[in-house]
């Protein structure tokens, strides 16, 4: 979604029992990971986690392994329990057991799934050759995008721009399956492999459907090309990350205008969605969605539809094609070196179709009201510090300010799960079929969406689900949210001294603080809008700022040739910065009026500070998967996440006694800082 900024922590959970015995020896730093043999001046990435690295090969399975990856992988222990139990009951029907457990079950009988091979997909398969018109191909857009297949476009709910209060229907790019428009445009040696591997894999993939092989190969080329094509006219994510580039509120005559090969009133209409506002993310794109619609034959619509059918199921059919898919997407583009086991992936299935019924059975068993109390303490701790930062930053006006501290006074902090479930009952789950329970599970989640769309904005509603190990900041709600499945060890730990705390969880919770003014954040006021609160002078120090960490990131490469894109991380790394900026002064709030905190195992607290956010954050990750992310993820890799803050950090040199010259200290004159 447009609105939301992510921050990927991703797996982070293990499972842990919180103690209420007080007494217990606090948890200091996770002495056995590090390389002491390492300057932590001069890497303190492989200083603080090499050993764990070093001992701890990422699995098969895996595309990045650390102790928060590990601790992820082991959720799904937990889920795994949960779905066991209520897959053995006979429960009632549209309880959350039944759901759940027949979602799950259903999902686990192979033999089942493997014995109908492409027989779930016949019936929409027979629906997409039986377009013979213009009308047809628009039905069946609709049709798609009921059961969150979003091609060629997409249609989501979000709070309007200009009026936060409201939701509006947003309509965004989408209709392609590489993972960005390079991989379709570039001239790069791995960009022009990369596609020729796509084409085998549509040639591949349309074989198991049925097809020989001549049509099969002419199916890919009429597939890449359309998708060609929707690349071509879409944003790339650098510009996707300036909510100026998206923001075009449009009404419904004009929408017809732009568009008008389109049956618009039908289209709405059909999907249950009201006209009376409307964002149109990129005009460029949607015109040529125009032109396809005009000029692109019937025929090739339908092969398009069904590839778009066939690749969103793939993973739900049988093992052929679970395979083939896996080869592609996990193994070559993500350098995977062996899938998931079947429950594991059952278990993600679960959460991703039926989130907040699993999540309120998790939040139940594994999140106790002593973790929330905790971390309400440390958020409003971070905020205060984040107030008192721009109180006393000198670069900074007092108008600017004024309206910062607004933003500041105004942020919601959500924790743990949300206030109101949703309610699945009427979502029809079997375990008659497990295709028809992913169809069931995504039209209630479409339909969740648009449900939204023409009414004032809830601000109860979740971005994520419980179980999940990551966080976010909304810009449009001016929220920051921390899901359950984040507040765990190594993140959180209850029975961790507070050094440790704050070094990890505390610069999660920075970093989301420092969302709301980042390069894309700060675009939007203390009420959710996209409005300019900054004095022309001020506005320009803080580009400056920014523009001092795109060089940084510029400069960090993860092979020969290929760095990362410093304005694409822009708003991450500003995230990072702040956060270990922010985490750190919330700290020595936090110890006003205490006693000084110990040493532990000769590190100051200062030390485990730093220490727990380089273990936090201590991720290996394959080359295939940095490929990945240099190219379309907006969060760096690992060790620059842990190096590239600290090297800018004089707190941090001081802790380790580093020399002006240290690779870990960044001259005067490059230094970035911004909050």
């Amino acid at each position: 979604m447009r609105s939301i900024i992510l921050l990927m922590c991703f797996a982070v959970l293990v499972p842990f029992a919180y103690s209420q015995d007080q007494t217990k020896a606090m948890v200091g730093v996770q002495l056995g990971d590090m390389n002491r043999s390492i300057d932590p001046c001069t890497d303190f990435f492989e200083y603080a986690n090499g050993n764990w690295r070093a001992d701890n090969p990422i699995p098969a399975s895996m595309t990045r392994w650390s102790r928060r990856w590990a601790a992820g992988e082991a959720t799904k222990d937990q889920l795994k329990s949960i779905l066991d139990d209520a897959s053995a009951q006979k429960s009632p029907k549209g309880t959350i057991d039944q759901l759940i457990g027949d979602y799950y079950g259903a999902c686990m009988d192979e033999d089942q799934i493997n014995s109908l091979g492409m027989t779930p997909l016949k019936p929409m398969f027979d629906d997409i050759d039986k377009i013979k018109d213009i009308s047809g191909v628009q039905n069946m857009i609709i049709t798609l995008q009921g059961i969150g297949i979003p091609i060629p476009f997409g249609l989501t709910g979000s709070p309007d721009n200009h009026n936060p209060t409201e939701v509006l229907a947003d309509m965004i790019a989408s209709g392609i399956s590489l993972p960005d428009r390079d991989y379709y445009l570039s001239q790069e040696t791995r960009f022009v492999e990369a596609r020729e591997k796509y084409r085998a894999h549509l040639i591949a993939m349309f074989k198991l459907a049925g097809y020989e092989d001549a049509a099969a190969t002419a199916a890919s080329e009429t597939v890449f090309n359309m998708e060609t094509k929707l690349a071509e006219n879409s944003l790339d994510n650098v510009s996707l990350r300036d909510p100026a580039k998206t923001d075009h509120k449009t009404s419904f005559d004009d929408l017809v205008k732009m568009a008008p090969a389109m049956d618009w009133k039908t289209y709405f209409e059909k999907s249950g969605v009201p006209t009376t506002s409307i964002n149109v993310s990129e005009p460029k794109f949607i015109a040529e969605v125009n032109r396809q619609l005009k000029e692109t034959s019937v025929a090739d619509w339908k092969t398009y539809f069904k590839w778009h059918l066939l690749n969103s199921a793939a993973s739900s059919l049988s093992a052929p094609f679970v395979q083939e898919n896996w080869n592609f997407n996990s193994a070559y583009l993500a350098g995977a070196k062996e899938m998931k086991p079947r429950w594991k992936r059952c278990a993600e299935s679960t959460d991703d179709n039926l989130g907040e019924a699993l999540g309120k059975k998790y939040t139940e068993k594994y999140f106790p009201p002593a973790a929330k109390a905790r971390m309400q303490e440390m958020v409003k701790n971070l905020l205060a510090a984040m107030k008192d930062d721009i109180n006393e930053i000198t670069w900074m006006s007092p108008d600017t300010k004024k309206k910062a501290l607004e933003k500041i006074a105004t942020f919601n902090p959500k924790i743990g799960y949300p206030d109101k479930w949703k309610d699945y009952s009427k979502v029809n789950i079997t375990r008659d079929s497990y295709w028809n329970d992913v169809i069931a599970g995504s039209k209630f989640n479409v339909q969740d969406g648009y449900s939204t769309i023409g009414k004032p904005t809830d601000k109860g509603r979740w971005g994520m689900t419980p179980p999940t190990s990551d966080a976010y900041y909304n810009p449009l709600l001016n929220e920051i949210v921390f899901p359950a499945g984040i507040l765990q060890p190594p993140a959180f730990n209850i029975n961790a001294v507070d050094a440790v705390n704050y070094g990890a969880i505390g610069v999660v919770i920075g970093h989301e603080i420092s969302h709301g003014f980042d390069d894309e954040g700060a675009q939007f006021d203390s009420l959710g809008r996209l409005q300019n609160w900054w004095t022309p002078e001020d506005l320009k120090n803080f580009q400056e700022r920014g523009a001092c960490i795109v060089d940084q990131f510029e400069h960090y490469f993860i092979e020969d040739g290929v760095h990362h894109n410093g304005k694409l991380v822009e708003g991450e790394s500003i995230g990072d910065l702040g956060g270990v900026s922010i985490a750190y002064r919330a700290y020595k709030k936090s110890l006003e009026g205490k006693p000084a905190p110990p040493t532990i195992d000769g590190f100051t607290p200062d030390q485990q500070f730093f220490i727990a956010w380089g273990q936090f954050r201590g991720d290996a990750t394959r080359i295939e998967t940095q490929r990945l992310m240099v190219q379309s993820d907006p969060h760096p890799i690992a060790k620059y996440r842990v190096n590239g803050p600290l090297s800018n950090t004089p707190q941090f040199q001081a802790a380790f006694s580093c020399k002006p010259d240290s690779p870990m200290v960044r001259p005067p004159d490059k230094r970035c800082q911004i909050w």
